[in-house]
């Protein structure tokens, strides 16, 4: 697969979590501009990336990607998409991606629901 169907498969699954976040979030977000669901999502998934690396490789892995994805770049809405990317790049499995990507989103909707006072 090359690295742009990844990027497209990437693009796709935060189009969906990034729903259900504001799904989750309820009442009182502007969806007009996806900015805030996108941020949400990938303070989540670095949360819970950190999280399994910690558990499943070693502290080199956890600092490269804290360097690689911990800084949110001037386009947020690219932010989650890099990070699901680079979890398919390398070869986390599926199940485990899954399991990720529903904890960002209980994550990140009560951290939507928290800023917006919903």
């Amino acid at each position: 697969m090359s690295s742009d169907d990844l990027y497209r498969m990437a693009a796709m699954d935060a189009k969906t979590l990034q729903d259900r976040i504001l799904t989750a979030a309820g009442n009182g977000i502007d969806v007009s501009d996806g900015r805030p669901a996108a941020r949400a999502l990938a303070e989540g998934l670095l949360a819970v990336v950190q999280d399994y690396l910690e558990r499943t490789s070693n502290e080199h892995d956890v600092e490269l990607f804290l360097e690689v994805n911990g800084t949110e770049p001037s386009d947020v809405t690219s932010w989650p998409v890099t990070i699901l990317a680079g979890l398919m790049m390398r070869r986390i499995p599926v199940a485990d991606r899954h399991a990720m990507g529903e904890r960002a989103v209980q994550i990140a909707g009560r951290r939507l629901r928290a800023a917006f006072g919903s």
